[in-house]
Parts: C-alpha cells; structure tokens; sequence
C-alpha cells in the first residue's frame, strides 16, 4: 500500500507541475526546424552519407528528398514504387516554463528565446517562434538580418544574437567529413522514369570542394577528409570553397536552404553570414594558417602561427590593406589539433578557438548603417570563402562551412496567409513598430514559417477582432497577453526504427537536448 501510495503522491505532483508550472507541448510543424521539428522521417545521403531531418509538411510526405550538404535528390515513395521509403516520426515534445513570463521584469520574455504563445488566429492553438522583437521597439529585417530601433533611439541597428542562440542558429552548409561520391542535379519537377538521365536538369552539376586559387602550390588531399598544406619553403596559396564545375569556378553562391524542406519549391536567398571552422595541427615551418570569409566588399582574416599568434584581420576591396582588429596569444600542443573558426553574423566578425570566442570586432571599427544594409542587399555577391598557408606543413581536420539564419524579406510566397505576394509585416522597407504590449515572433525555419511577418486581417481569430478593430493591436504582433512560456528543454524526440527500414520503436534518447 505504501507503494501505491508514493505513485499516487508521485502522479499528483507530476499533475500539478505540467498544469501550472512546466506544460508539456509537441511541436506540430516543422516552422521551427531544425532547432525543433514537427512529424519528420530521419534519412541518410547515399551520395555523402550525411544524416538529415526530412519534414512531413503534407499527410503523405515529401514527394523527393534533397541532401542540404551535397543536395543529392532522391524521389520517396509517394512519388515512385521505388522512390525512398520515409518513417515518419511525431514531432519534438518540449518542455515550457510558463510562470517567468507571469512574473515578468527580468524573468519575462528576452529576444531570441524560444516562446509558445496563443496563435492570433485561433485561440485554442499553440505557436512556438523564436523572439526578435520586444515592446515599443521598431522592427525591419534587412537582408536577412533584424534590426531593431528601441525606444528613445533614433536609427536601426542590428540585432545581434546571444551566443547561445547563435550557436542553434548556425546551419551546417557544407562538412567536408561528408564528401560526394558524384556531382548532384536538381531534378524537381523533373518526371521520374527509365529516360531520367536523358532529361534537363534546371541547374548544372553541384560539386562542393575546394579548389586552388592560383595553382596547388602545397595543398594537397582536397579531395579527402584532411586537406594538407606541404610548404615549409613556400610562399602563400589558397585554396577557395567552390560549387560549380570546372577548374576556374567561381565563389559559392550559399543559399538559405534545408534539407527539412525537400517538398517545397520556395525561392532561395543569397546568405552573406557565414562561419569556416577547421581543426588545425602544424607540423613544421614557422609560417600560418588563415582562414577567411568575406561580406560584400569587407574581407576578414583569422591567422594562427606556429608560434600561437593569432590575429583578426580585415581588409576593404575598395581600399587595399590589411588592418589589424585583435591579436591573442594560443597554446599549440605539438602534435595534436586546434579548432579555429572565423564566423561574420548580423555584423559582428569572432574568431573561435574550440568553441570559445577569443576574438571579435566591435560597432566603431565595423560600422553600418540601415540604409547601407539595404543598398548591399541588392549586390547579390556572394560570400568568398578561402583558406591560405605560408611556410608551414599543416594538416587539417573537419573542416566545415556553416551559414546564419537568413530571415526571409520582400514578397510573401502565395502559399502564405497574408497571399498575393503582398510585402510581410516587419521585412525590408516595411518596418512595424510594436506597441507597448506586443511582441513579434519568427521561425528558425523562415522560408516555411507562418509567423509574425506573414499573419493578416482576413484571418485573424475573434479573441483579436475587437482590439484590431479599436487599434489596440496591430497584425503580426503578439500581445503579452497570449504569450505562455519559455520552451527550454526537449523530453522526447520521438522514436527510431528497430532495423533499417522498420517501424519507428526506439526512444531516440540521444536528442534529448536543452532549447536555444
């Protein structure tokens, strides 16, 4: 009896804490992916072996299934008898800490956290966005970046995140661990049959790899998992991230693509904010390492010497020379591996050393106005990104390029609530300053995500009818009032298969993992 008693006390408790201090909620759509997904299969490249989550954004699935790291295409089983066969899991179950948000002040909510809210449009649906914009301040994304004026400023400035919502907002683009076997096309919209490969892709050949610039110099192994640079006695060669074919490609275009996405055919965007990161070990010579990235015309430089000295650099193609923006000092073991990364988002360059940012510019060296972003936002240039060495034998490991979540802007896709291509609330050259209440929200998967820049009139619920019609409160908002939790912590990422193939049945225990 005193057992059953301790289960009964155990489940009144449990009772109690989801009711009225951690309420429990599955995420139903893949807005949020892949910080969090909704019904999704789990499926393995065949050409590179990299793992990704495919979302099930209708009933049957995806009808083809598209690699993000080498975008290797393969039609599913909805779309061919011997297409890919998906095993739909259900959705992420999360956590959400509700009683901060009634306290509010300094437990309330902050920019970037992951909220669950009442949706404006029915009442007794739950959202989950990411927050980027808080009461009174003025909200415009611009180029894919927010940039916020709050109250008593008088310009926009960018936003930048916390480094922990950073770090879940860095989308893996291309990781040399996972290397091609062949060159991918794009056969979307392309029919599935025995004459497939006698038809018209819609582009040419995709082939990520890394290619020297000017001759290999002492590169060698790029076609591997660990690049090498042999050149004790030799002077600087770079070798440049390329994906199109030939032996004079051009820089990578890197676009906001997912893999989660596969089913939908949604317009891409040039991405801009990018991070290189490589484990490094010298093994000889007294010369660098350089990793760099660049933004428009601003190229940014992270050099580690034999000797442990390591630089931020920068330099503008419009006025040659390099400046120097930070130097430290790093202990090298011989022999053994140094992760350095250089990463640029919402206009903040860091230079990483495993994992910890020793580095990083500031507003007064880096400046930017509003009106600049705009006008870049219309170049079209894509980022370069090269590594060089000097004098050095040098071997690398893991080397990978990872691009910033890009907040999709202009004209809202037909498929959207607020349809027509109409422009969406808060995008570039339509701002939306929030009242004193409100809140405004997006998806880490913005270009399928309905949030706060594409909600309308037409279909906005009746608990928010009479204050729209009062001008309390204005479309894409959400009022304080709605606002629930916090989302902090997944329990249960749904199931794995038994065998290959199989029926989903395993806990998959190892996705168990804080929210940021």
């Amino acid at each position: 009896m005193t057992q059953i008693a301790s289960f009964v006390d155990l489940f009144v408790w449990l009772l109690v804490l989801k009711t009225f201090f951690l309420p429990l909620f599955i995420i139903p759509t893949g807005s949020m992916a892949e910080t969090l997904m909704g019904a999704h299969a789990t499926y393995t490249c065949p050409n590179c072996g990299y793992e990704f989550p495919v979302g099930f954004h209708t009933a049957g699935g995806p009808n083809i299934v598209q690699c993000p790291n080498c975008r290797y295409q393969q039609p599913t089983q909805r779309e061919s008898p011997t297409g890919v066969r998906l095993n739909k899991k259900a959705g992420d179950r999360i956590v959400v800490n509700a009683w901060p948000f009634d306290i509010g002040g300094a437990l309330g909510p902050h920019r970037w956290d992951v909220v669950v809210f009442k949706n404006p449009n029915e009442p007794d649906v739950n959202y989950i966005k990411r927050l980027i914009g808080l009461p009174g301040e003025t909200i415009e994304i611009i180029d894919g970046d927010v940039w916020v004026r709050k109250p008593g400023e008088d310009r926009l400035h960018p936003a930048r995140k916390t480094p922990y919502a950073q770090q879940a907002l860095w989308f893996s683009y291309f990781n040399q661990d996972y290397l091609p076997r062949e060159p991918a096309q794009d056969w979307v919209g392309v029919p599935v049959g025995p004459n497939l490969r006698h038809r018209q892709p819609r582009w040419p050949p995709y082939s990520p790899r890394w290619q020297p610039v000017a001759g290999e110099g002492g590169w060698r192994d790029l076609e591997t998992r660990t690049p090498a640079f042999d050149g004790l006695n030799l002077a600087r060669h770079e070798v440049q991230f390329v994906t199109q074919p030939g032996a004079d490609a051009p820089p990578a275009r890197i676009l906001d693509t997912y893999g989660y996405n596969s089913n939908l055919v949604i317009q891409h965007f040039n991405v801009t904010d990018v991070r290189l990161s490589s484990d490094l070990r010298f093994d000889g010579g007294d010369g660098y390492v350089e990793l760099s990235i660049s933004k428009y015309d601003d190229v940014f430089f992270a050099r580690l010497r034999t000797d442990g000295t390591l630089t931020l650099e920068h330099e503008n193609r419009a006025r040659p020379g390099r400046e120097t923006w930070g130097q430290t000092k790093v202990e090298l073991v011989p022999g053994e591996y140094v992760r350095l990364g250089l990463g640029h988002a919402d206009y903040r360059v860091g230079v990483e050393v495993d994992g910890k940012t020793v580095l990083a510019s500031n507003p007064k060296e880096y400046p930017i106005t509003a009106a600049e972003a705009r006008n870049r936002s219309r170049l079209g240039m894509a980022p370069t990104i090269r590594i060089a060495a000097e004098r050095v034998a040098a071997t690398l490991a893991h080397v990978r390029i990872d691009r910033d979540i890009y907040y999709t802007s202009g004209k809202l896709r037909d498929r959207t609530a607020a349809g027509g291509g109409k422009p969406g609330t808060g995008t570039q050259g339509h701002p939306i300053t929030l009242k004193d209440d409100a809140y405004f929200v997006c998806g880490d998967n913005s270009p399928a995500s309905l949030d706060s820049r594409a909600w309308s009139a037409r279909s906005l619920g009746l608990h928010l009818r009479k204050a729209y019609e009062e001008g309390r409160y204005d479309i894409g908002t959400v009022p304080a009032s709605q606002m629930i939790g916090r989302a902090f912590f997944v329990y249960w990422p749904g199931f794995l298969p038994l065998a290959p193939g199989g029926p989903n049945l395993l806990p998959d225990i190892g996705r168990v993992r804080w929210i940021h």
